[in-house]
């Protein structure tokens, strides 16, 4: 008895069908996230700068504690060896407005941890979408290209027997090319599609995986003023250039301190060497005045000054560009909400079509071709729509992000 040949043609496609695609992992878009959030170095340097500036704030702490040293001489001579005690009293309140200043930096450092959190979850997420675009887009070119070779070689046939002109059959060859071409772009655009989402969770054990499609999404329900208004508020690097501000007013208050004397104090026990005529015991006041520090601390309030400045220049700068952004943003997603509809009227007439062309068919008023031509047009309709889903959760992302508001 002999095997059927559609039965052998799938025997072959099964053997030659990549393994590595049914043991690929699927990675929901929750898990990317937490991949990226756990991996990404961005993060771990902002995670660190905040480190740092709480190492900074302990540093100017240091002159409000008893700074205790001692000192070792031997042969002993006099009273040199012994234990000493310096406690700063007072000094016009340089300490105070150094810590200050190191508060809001760290304030600032804060701001900016939390604004890199933000910016790498929606830019994961941002990826992960636009991964499943380049997936529906793939799909489709290959869906597209599979009839158009199926569509050929029915022209061929009909063009055999004198049903299909010389000029219809080179049509559908140029077709099939056209579907071959945009396969072969769409292959490129998800593999870097892919490649930038792998990049993102930056985890070198992670072998081949797979996405889950997610077309669920959240309208935005606020008027564009109070995104505005809650940008300029919320915004993670508007907080970060206000702390920067306070910090800077501090340093200032600092430096100013700096023409004013300090007073300290200062306790010594020293040990009984040759020659000792001191007591072993001592305690006072002191009282340390600047005097010349070869212009540094003009250097210093002028560099102070001209910071902040700057600080405020760009506060001002990024203000009008949030406002510009959110507008922009705002007007995009209106276009957008419009387009899923219209797009989604079309999704259901082109389903419509189909079952109408299917039952066409079906009672052989309408042939095979036709009854194709209306499913390629239900599948584009379908393509279409996704996209502009995806495209919607994209800039919602960016307007959320702007917004300071937690990307979930």
């Amino acid at each position: 008895m002999s095997i059927p040949k559609k039965f052998l043609l799938f025997l072959c496609s099964l053997l030659l069908f990549p393994q590595v695609a049914w043991a690929q992992e699927v990675i929901p878009i929750e898990r990317a996230v937490e991949i990226a959030l756990l991996n990404n170095p961005e993060l771990r340097i902002s995670r660190s700068e905040v480190d740092i500036s709480k190492s900074i704030l302990r540093q100017a702490k240091s002159p409000l504690y008893p700074q205790l040293s001692g000192k070792l001489v031997v042969p002993f001579v006099g009273r040199e060896s012994g234990f000493y005690v310096d406690q700063m009293i007072w000094d016009f309140g340089k300490t105070k407005a150094r810590i200050r200043a190191r508060k809001h930096h760290l304030e600032s450092a804060e701001h900016l941890l939390t604004g890199s959190k933000t910016i790498l979850v929606r830019d994961t997420r941002i990826a992960y979408y636009q991964a499943l675009s380049e997936k529906n887009r793939l799909q489709g070119a290959a869906t597209k290209t599979k009839r158009s070779e199926w569509l050929l070689e029915k022209t061929q046939e009909l063009f055999a027997v004198g049903k299909r002109s010389a000029q219809q059959l080179s049509q559908a060859e140029i077709d099939l090319q056209q579907a071959r071409l945009e396969l072969v772009s769409g292959e490129n655009s998800y593999e870097l599609a892919i490649l930038n989402l792998r990049h993102l969770m930056n985890d070198l054990s992670l072998g081949g995986f797979d996405i889950r499609e997610d077309l669920a999404y959240e309208k935005v329900h606020e008027t564009r003023e109070d995104l505005v208004s809650f940008a300029l508020s919320a915004n993670t690097d508007i907080k970060s250039l206000l702390a920067d501000h306070d910090g800077i007013k501090a340093s200032i208050a600092e430096n100013r301190g700096k023409f004013l004397p300090s007073v300290f104090g200062r306790a010594a026990y020293r040990f009984e060497g040759e020659g000792a005529r001191t007591p072993a015991f001592i305690a006072g006041l002191g009282v340390k005045i600047p005097i010349f520090e070869g212009f540094s601390r003009f250097g210093q309030m002028a560099q102070s000054r001209a910071e902040l400045t700057r600080n405020e220049a760009q506060t001002e700068l990024l203000r009008n560009r949030i406002v510009l952004s959110v507008g922009e943003l705002y007007l995009e997603l209106k276009h957008l909400e419009k387009k899923i509809r219209i797009l989604g009227d079309s999704k259901s007439i082109s389903e419509k079509n189909l079952r109408l062309a299917k039952e066409r068919y079906e009672s052989r008023s309408a042939s095979k071709i036709e009854f194709a031509e209306a499913r390629a047009l239900y599948e584009e309709a379908v393509a279409d729509y996704k996209n502009s889903i995806y495209d919607y959760k994209i800039v919602r992302l960016r307007l959320l992000s702007i917004c300071g508001k937690e990307i979930p």
